[in-house]
């Protein structure tokens, strides 16, 4: 076993050992054999060890119903996966992770010294925290947050959390975040004079660099205050406005993830590939065809992104489905038997994903936040007036910025994938030439041309299109603006608007469960989100 796996299994271990339980909670940090305390550095590192994603969570939510719902891609079958499953795995996760930052506050607020020489340990608690917590509270709404994540204080009043409102918790993770990027600082010394307190090699995430910390920590700002900009813009315009006032944020090469090159190649567990065959029935879109391709010939493809989203079928054609269609492919064409044939597609009638981009296990990342969403972020910004005067020049700028750093991050990631049996560098087309970007850029569907309204929608599509492997973020952006582009609205998935808290919740936490279930009319996905449109 190499020296990172034996790393991340032993962080994985105490982020277990500390993580939420449902019942028995007396029985926490009491098992014979395991430690009963620890330091914040692996702390830190068990809440980084969960930000891989979760194999529920891709099959069941991801596969079966963020993909479809947004019509970055379809589904050709029923695959069986139940949503509840995967909600359970989210849900799991997380209080599993805030147990470990709770319990990283405590020490914090405990040190003896200056307090200003943790300040740098304090931004990073708190940007891990923002987006942990963001992630939740997006996907299911209002959840248990200011009271939870204690039961190894054995305290019972901890034991079953009340639910707090999601707008509450945005409000206080943006305070946080903000804080965090003005108390962040590179100096060799706080300003009591002595060193600042770091988190040493025991970072994983970005080996300690704090100026990458900034950036991401300013870069969710922005990507936050934006989401609730609709329903609160007093609260959200300052934040704007500081998030675009020049502040460091995700740049080109910066693409902030969780790399598994820079763990030391640290090999992922096989959770994303996994979700794909065992799913088996992911399928291109009509959707996402129409704003790659203008017709089915090869030749009609303008968006060089088309090969290393998706392949041909079997038969060697570029076949998307329709959402909501009835035409079923039960086939499959992730099984790892095609890592010896590459050419054998299961008979698959329609398009399914590159196998080369969900069988990576070795490169490609699990993606945060990327350039390209920062871009397009800023887009929106200049083209609406949000936060800074309304400049359909600079919002065309942005977007052109947007698009190309999208481009060039999946071409650099099929450039860069060389395995023993899965080599997509050797198979990758190259990169586009400046006369194919042109020519991709110049195409009617894509050119930043016409209204201002349409001109928006353009900068909507091609952010939706750049979040092809974050499908949770594509699911916000079509909650939040209802302006991604479709084929139709399957009835199948009307209404989808969150997830279900997971049945273990109106056992375990029985009173509160009910309250906020009473208060929503019901644990129903129909419930929109407080931020949706």
């Amino acid at each position: 076993m190499n020296k990172s796996k034996k790393i991340f299994l032993y962080i994985s271990g105490i982020a277990l050992m500390l993580g939420a339980c449902t019942k028995d909670f007396q029985e926490i940090n009491t098992t014979p054999g395991l430690p009963t305390s620890t330091s914040i550095p692996p702390l830190v590192n068990g809440v980084i060890s969960t930000l891989f994603l979760k194999g529920q969570e891709q099959a069941a939510i991801h596969n079966e119903y963020y993909y479809p719902v947004t019509q970055l891609a379809t589904i050709s079958g029923n695959s069986g996966y139940l949503v509840q499953n995967g909600a359970l795995d989210i849900w799991t996760d997380y209080y599993s992770a805030l147990q470990n930052l709770n319990l990283i506050q405590d020490k914090i607020d405990a040190y003896e010294g200056d307090k200003s020489e943790m300040d740098n340990i304090q931004a990073i608690a708190y940007i891990l925290r923002a987006y942990k917590t963001f992630r939740i509270t997006d996907q299911f709404g209002d959840i248990p947050y200011s009271q939870a994540g204690r039961a190894y204080t054995k305290n019972v009043a901890d034991f079953r959390p009340k639910y707090d409102s999601q707008q509450s918790i945005y409000e206080s993770l943006l305070t946080q975040l903000k804080w965090a990027s003005e108390h962040l600082s590179t100096a060799a010394a706080a300003p009591s004079g002595q060193p600042y307190q770091t988190l040493g090699t025991s970072e994983t995430l970005f080996g300690s660099n704090i100026s990458m910390w900034q950036k991401f920590g300013n870069s969710l700002l922005l990507r936050y205050a934006m989401q609730m900009v609709e329903k609160d813009p007093a609260t959200a315009t300052p934040y704007l406005q500081y998030a675009l006032s020049g502040i460091p944020l995700i740049g080109e090469g910066e693409d902030a993830g969780m790399w598994p090159a820079k763990f030391n190649n640290y090999i992922l567990n096989d959770s994303r590939f996994w979700s794909f065959s065992s799913h088996k029935f992911v399928r291109l879109s009509t959707t996402c065809w129409n704003m790659m391709a203008d017709g089915t010939d090869a030749s009609k493809i303008f968006d060089p992104r088309v090969y290393l989203f998706f392949e041909t079928n079997q038969a060697g054609n570029w076949a998307p489905l329709q959402p909501g269609s009835t035409a079923t492919d039960n086939t499959n064409p992730y099984k790892d038997s095609r890592d010896d044939n590459m050419a054998d597609k299961d008979g698959c009638v329609f398009s399914p994903f590159n196998f080369l981009l969900v069988r990576d296990l070795y490169y490609q990342p699990e993606l945060f936040i990327t350039a390209a969403e920062v871009h397009f972020l800023k887009a929106e910004a200049f083209a609406r007036g949000l936060g800074v005067a309304k400049n359909m020049t600079t919002a065309g700028t942005e977007y052109i910025a947007g698009i190309e750093s999208a481009v060039n991050f999946w071409y650099y990631i099929a450039h860069n994938t060389s395995v023993t049996k899965d080599n997509w560098a050797a198979v990758a087309p190259p990169s586009p030439t400046n006369d194919q970007m042109t020519a991709f850029l110049a195409n009617p569907k894509v050119a930043f041309t016409g209204t201002d309204d349409q001109k928006l929608d353009k900068i909507y599509a091609q952010e939706w299109l750049s979040f092809f492997r974050q499908p949770w973020l594509a699911y916000n952006l079509w909650r939040r603006t209802g302006r991604t582009p479709r084929d139709g609205n399957p009835a199948a998935y009307a209404n989808f608007n969150r997830l279900q808290y997971p049945q273990s919740e109106s056992i375990d936490n029985k009173a509160n469960y009910k309250t906020q279930s009473d208060q929503m009319g019901g644990n129903s996905t129909n419930v929109k989100v407080w931020w949706m449109k």
